[in-house]
């Protein structure tokens, strides 16, 4: 996943889980969010790296978290995108 993927997709996770880990947000509301509608011919959004980063989490039925390391990842990012 590039880099701006990423921030897209954390920042989806971010805006729908309000900011909090532990929040179950489906991966069709992610895709929703960074825009690729249902009948989007991309291949299907593809998580798993950021779970191997420890940034989110798998929670069953196409559902997915930030963890507590995702927060503060974005936090972080913020952060310095502001200097």
């Amino acid at each position: 996943m590039s880099r701006r993927d990423l921030a897209h997709v954390m920042t989806a996770l971010w805006n729908l889980s309000g900011a909090a880990p532990d929040v179950a947000v489906d991966v069709a509301a992610i895709d929703d969010a960074i825009g690729r509608g249902r009948n989007d011919m991309r291949t299907p959004l593809n998580l798993e790296s950021l779970a191997q980063d420890g940034l989110v989490k798998a929670v069953g039925d196409g559902r997915w978290v930030l963890t507590a390391q995702g927060v503060a990842w974005i936090v972080e990012d913020r952060e310095l995108s502001d200097r």
